[in-house]
């Protein structure tokens, strides 16, 4: 599609618009900076850094459940307490062996 417009005393030139077909992966990344999707980051094999959950669904020593928007993070091993809670922010230590985190149904959806 050809659009022209005034440029403040300038010649006029056409402007050329194509649509993109994806974002670039740049711009994926600027989602999860927004802060409302879950993050996980392993520090070690001993703990954990959750931020963003919205709740504790369950703690014992041997699993801990998190609510997010996109479905509960859980969290089992042995010995697992939490070191460091704080709004929206969680520190699990102790001897991880998985983590789960919910599937957002992007392009790795079986």
């Amino acid at each position: 599609m050809k659009h022209t417009r005034d440029r403040g005393g300038f010649p006029r030139r056409p402007i050329f618009r194509r649509p993109i077909a994806r974002p670039p992966e740049a711009l994926e990344w600027s989602r999860d900076l927004s802060g409302r999707c879950a993050r996980a980051t392993a520090i070690g094999s001993n703990r954990l850094l959750v931020e963003n959950h919205t709740g504790i669904l369950e703690l014992t020593d041997a699993r801990v459940r998190l609510a997010t928007g996109r479905g509960p993070i859980t969290v089992t091993g042995r010995g697992l307490t939490l070191c460091e809670a704080r709004c929206g922010t969680v520190i699990i230590k102790g001897q991880l062996r998985k983590v789960e985190l919910p599937c957002d149904g992007g392009d790795d959806t079986p």
